[in-house]
């Protein structure tokens, strides 16, 4: 019995050995960090920029995680994902072995100089306000931090609804020159772009994601200029749902709008189909005008309006050609021969005794025949348009 005591009491004395030795380990670590920061920063100012022998190399990395258009009237879009920033600075080296062998610190961001970077073509940007940096005995710091951009992209329509677009965002600093601050992409493998890890909106696919540096500004203040790195984006619209709502229904009423110059030119029932396409063509027109972001021009808004024209002019000869038809246009040239038929008529009938009502003879077809003439080139020209149109509408899908 007492020997499972001591057993026991030893067992005790080792473990409460160990929890001091570790929590004194820990102590003495929490007070090297501790003193390793007051020395860092014992005269060092947040504000001056950590040169040394020529330009802070600053790599920097957008991982972006989402995109989407908020306002595409507006030309307004969104991105989200994280802004990354690598650098070194001189005055912020230690040997690991002066400090209990602590090689790895955090500090806050207001303490130390962080690179000013911004996104040029921006309209709000949210970040967090504060933050914690990463920074090794090397002297090397790293600071990430979440970043919501809304930002102007200008869009091109002219293919719309099977349009693709490109948009920018642009990194860059116009506190410091090259000659303080070279901005570069940053090559490491989790930081560049990949279009793959990028989701979208249901009414666009991330098709490519880019990066490039640019000097734009830097015949302004030679021999230096003003560093940005810019994020391309390339997007394709998801036109399934367009194809729906817009092409077919306007590729079919041009196509009934071909089929109005085949019926005969004095016919009411062509006057009564051009009146409903022409309402529908106005429909088609402004569901395009809702649909289309902003004020951007489209083929498809082109071909719509050249259907209504087309259209038009179409309902203008067939109420005409009704009119002659039925209210009758004669020369004199043309009485005369009607008179000389009725009478004609009426002799022989007299001569066989037959009492039957004299009728007039008909309209002479060659009156109508310039309509048909004008129906039927119509229909040439207007085909030819309404295929060029179209196909270069649909080539756009691929």
């Amino acid at each position: 019995m007492f020997a499972v005591k001591t057993n026991v009491l030893m067992i005790v004395t080792i473990i409460m050995i160990m929890s001091f030795g570790i929590f004194g380990e820990t102590i003495s670590k929490t007070n090297s960090e501790t003193k390793l920061i007051a020395d860092l920063l014992a005269g060092y100012h947040p504000s001056v920029v950590p040169s040394d022998n020529g330009p802070v190399e600053v790599g920097m990395g957008f991982g972006m995680g989402y995109f989407d258009f908020i306002d595409e009237t507006k030309e307004l879009a969104i991105a989200n994902g994280f802004l990354f920033r690598f650098w070194f600075d001189h005055r912020l080296q230690w040997s690991a072995d002066d400090y209990n062998g602590t090689q790895v610190i955090t500090i806050d961001r207001n303490t130390i100089w962080v690179p000013h970077i911004q996104v040029e073509n921006s309209v709000t940007v949210k970040e967090p306000t504060d933050g914690q940096l990463r920074v090794l005995s090397s002297g090397r710091v790293s600071f990430n931090q979440p970043l919501h951009i809304e930002f102007i992209c200008d869009m091109d329509l002219t293919y719309f609804p099977y349009d693709k677009q490109s948009c920018n965002i642009e990194f860059g600093s116009f506190l410091y020159t090259t000659e303080f601050v070279n901005l570069t992409a940053s090559s490491y493998p989790f930081v560049i772009p990949n279009a793959s890890l990028v989701k979208s909106a249901k009414d666009f696919q991330v098709t490519t994601f880019t990066v490039k540096r640019n000097e734009p500004y830097s015949q302004f203040v030679a021999p230096y200029g003003f560093a940005d790195v810019t994020y391309t984006i390339g997007l394709k619209r998801q036109s399934n749902a367009y194809t729906a709502k817009l092409i077919i229904p306007s590729v079919l009423s041009s196509f009934l709008i071909l089929a109005t110059f085949l019926i005969p030119a004095a016919s009411k029932e062509k006057i009564t189909l051009c009146g409903i396409l022409f309402l529908c063509l106005l429909l088609l027109i402004a569901l395009l005008h809702t649909t289309v972001p902003g004020t951007g021009e489209t083929i498809l808004g082109q071909l719509l309006a050249f259907s209504l024209f087309v259209d038009f002019f179409a309902t203008i000869m067939a109420v005409v050609s009704y009119n002659i038809k039925v209210n009758g246009i004669w020369s004199r040239k043309d009485s005369d021969i009607m008179l000389k038929d009725i009478k004609t008529n009426s002799d022989s009938q007299s001569d066989s005794g037959d009492k039957t009502l004299v009728t007039p003879p008909s309209m002479p077809s060659r009156k109508l025949a310039w309509l048909r003439y004008i129906d039927a080139i119509s229909f040439i020209v207007f085909s030819i348009v309404f295929v060029i149109g179209v196909s270069v509408i649909m080539t756009q899908r691929e």
